[in-house]
C-alpha cells in the first residue's frame, strides 16, 4: 500500500477535490479524512476543561465526593503506589 498526502481545503459547499498524478483512472484508493482539532483558542490558550476530558483517568466512582480522603491516603508514609 502507498501513501500520498495532500493537504486541501474544503470548498464553501463541503466538497474536496483530489487531484494526483500519482493515481490511475480507474484506480481503487481509500481515503481517510483527518480533521485536526483546535485544542487552543483563538486568544492562543488551552481549555482546561477540553484537556481534562480528554485524559483516560481511571479511579474510583467516589472519587470526587472523597477527593481528600485519597489524597491523605497517598501522603502517609506506607501509602501503596
Amino acid at each position: 500500500m502507498t501513501a500520498i498526502r495532500h493537504k486541501l481545503t474544503v470548498k464553501p459547499d463541503g466538497a474536496i477535490e483530489v487531484r494526483s498524478p500519482e493515481l490511475r483512472p480507474g484506480q481503487t484508493v481509500e481515503v481517510i479524512i483527518l480533521v485536526p482539532e483546535a485544542h487552543a483558542r483563538k486568544d492562543g490558550n488551552v481549555s482546561a476543561l477540553k484537556v481534562a476530558s480528554e485524559l483516560n483517568l481511571e479511579g474510583p466512582n467516589d472519587w470526587s465526593e472523597r477527593f481528600e480522603e485519597y489524597l491523605e491516603e497517598t501522603r502517609k508514609p506506607n501509602a501503596r503506589a
